[in-house]
This record gives C-alpha cells, structure tokens and sequence, in this order.
C-alpha cells in the first residue's frame, strides 16, 4: 500500500515521536512522560527532513545530518541529558525507529521512514 507524502510524514512524526516518548522515559527516566515536545521534536526533524532530501534535493550527508542535529539540540532544550545519556538516548531512540522501519517495511511495505533502504 502506498502513502500518500502528507500522511507519509504524518505517521513518520508519530512513529518517532513515540521513539522519542519510550526513550526519553527509559533512559532519560523523564516523567511525566514528554508527549507534546516528542511531537515538536518529531515534527521538525521530519519536515527538515523532507525539506532537504525532496524538496532542495541537498546530498545526503546533508540531508540527514541537519535534522539529526535538530533532533539532538531540541532534545536537549527539553530534557537537559547529560552527554552520556543524549547518547544513549539517541541510540535506543535510533534503534526503536529501524525496528519500526523493519516491521512496517515487512508488513506494509512503507519505506518513507528510511527511503534508501528497502528490506526484503
């Protein structure tokens, strides 16, 4: 089944939204947990995403360095880690969103979230 880009994105921010939710809850041990700035942060990161990768068409060095950078300052503005937790939180964080990549690239065959690949 194939998305439509505006819904694509849509369920893009809330997959790494909640990536962002389970992370900053186990390893950051947030609480309440951070529903509303998991959003903002998922949102940006998505939008810059696409901005960069379709809609300038920048390498993708760029392309995915720029919202990563975004993901990492704003999460740091919202939840103040310190420097071995940002990590560990972006590395729990990064692997929940490849598993999430994995199943619905498996199962539906969506792709947006890792569009240069394409498990089979």
């Amino acid at each position: 089944m194939i998305l439509p880009d505006p819904v694509a994105i849509l369920v893009s921010i809330v997959f790494m939204a909640v990536t962002i939710v389970v992370s900053a809850g186990v390893v950051i041990r947030i609480r309440p947990l951070p529903y509303a700035p998991a959003l903002l942060i998922a949102a940006v990161s998505n939008v810059l995403g696409k901005l960069f990768v379709s809609g300038l068409h920048w390498p993708g060095a760029v392309s995915y360095s720029l919202p990563t950078l975004a993901f990492l300052i704003l999460s740091v503005v919202f939840f103040k880690p310190g420097v071995s937790r940002l990590l560990l939180y972006w590395l729990f964080g990064f692997a929940l969103y490849v598993a999430i990549h994995l199943l619905i690239a498996l199962l539906l065959g969506w792709t947006f979230m890792f569009p240069f690949w394409v498990p089979r």
